[in-house]
């Protein structure tokens, strides 16, 4: 049976799918010749039985469809030139109102930019506004901190100076302790009595047992000590006058005569015939550079101190 192509009416040989002209697909002779084989009707649904029928063969193909041609091209469908061009990028001329400018006329967004609702572009940057407004109020709460750490202590510092500096009392140096009386340093050395005079005395040894003490009154212009006691006959014996606070001696004097007469008295006084300082003093009796005894007295200085 011949086949011809729909489309453009070319014979085909049997058993070809395709036209070899166009490439059009062929129509299926087999499947339109094929003879149609009535079967024995299906028995209603409600029967009881089924009814057995010849079974039907299918259509056999014809022998040219089984054929296979060697070597045969098969020709692809001619396109015109139009459908292989290829439109790349073609620019759309916009109209020349698009460049003219117009006071006060909104320009229309466009639609990849279209500006979020108002709503929610309000919620956003109010979002951003807060959060810039946290991170702020963050640092500054920190520089508040240290400022008011430096105020706290700057005001304690200051309070602290008031307290100790200016309103407390302030620590009473310790009054030096005052000796007063003898103290016998050795045997040769059994008294030593101390008396004080208004004037400067006229005799070599004065001596007013009237006026025996340790303590006496501002003043007075001169201070006399008699020393009794029985020392060796090449004692090498002197009197030391010093005041307490100062290390050089007032006054030196020797007392030879010690050895025999077993008492000597010794004065203690102004060159230029001034009354004498107020202050603690001491008188020594040494034997050389070795001490004998000392007697020790005040001048102008309070009875509570002594």
């Amino acid at each position: 049976m011949k086949i011809t192509c729909p489309e453009c009416q070319t014979e085909a040989m049997p058993g070809m799918k395709f036209c070899r002209n166009c490439g059009e697909q062929l129509p299926d002779v087999g499947a339109s010749s094929a003879e149609t084989v009535t079967g024995t009707a299906l028995p209603p649904p409600d029967s009881a039985h089924t009814v057995a029928g010849p079974a039907v063969a299918p259509p056999k193909p014809p022998p040219e469809a089984l054929k296979t041609v060697v070597g045969q091209a098969v020709a692809p469908p001619k396109l015109p030139p139009e459908a292989f061009k290829t439109v790349v990028a073609q620019a759309v001329a916009p109209p020349p109102e698009a460049f003219k400018t117009k006071t006060g006329a909104a320009v229309p967004p466009s639609p990849g930019n279209a500006p979020s609702p108002p709503h929610q572009a309000t919620r956003e940057s109010a979002g951003l506004e807060d959060d810039a407004d946290a991170t702020d109020h963050s640092g500054n709460r920190f520089v508040y901190f240290i400022l008011a750490l430096a105020l706290f202590g700057f005001i304690a510092g200051l309070a602290i100076f008031f307290a100790v500096y200016v309103f407390s009392e302030k620590p009473r140096p310790a009054p030096a302790v005052i000796r007063t009386g003898a103290e016998l340093l050795d045997a040769s050395i059994q008294r030593i009595e101390l008396c004080s005079f208004r004037t400067l005395p006229k005799e070599p040894s004065p001596f007013d047992p009237q006026t025996v003490a340790n303590a006496f009154p501002s003043g007075i212009r001169a201070v006399a000590a008699r020393i009794s006691g029985q020392p060796r006959p090449d004692g090498d014996y002197r009197v030391v006058w010093r005041q307490v606070e100062l290390p050089a001696p007032l006054m030196a004097q020797s007392i030879q005569s010690f050895a025999a007469t077993q008492q000597a008295t010794r004065l203690l006084y102004q060159p230029d015939g001034k009354p004498l300082a107020t202050g603690a003093y001491v008188v020594e009796i040494q034997d050389g550079d070795r001490p004998l005894g000392r007697a020790y007295f005040t001048i102008g200085l309070a009875a509570d101190q002594r």
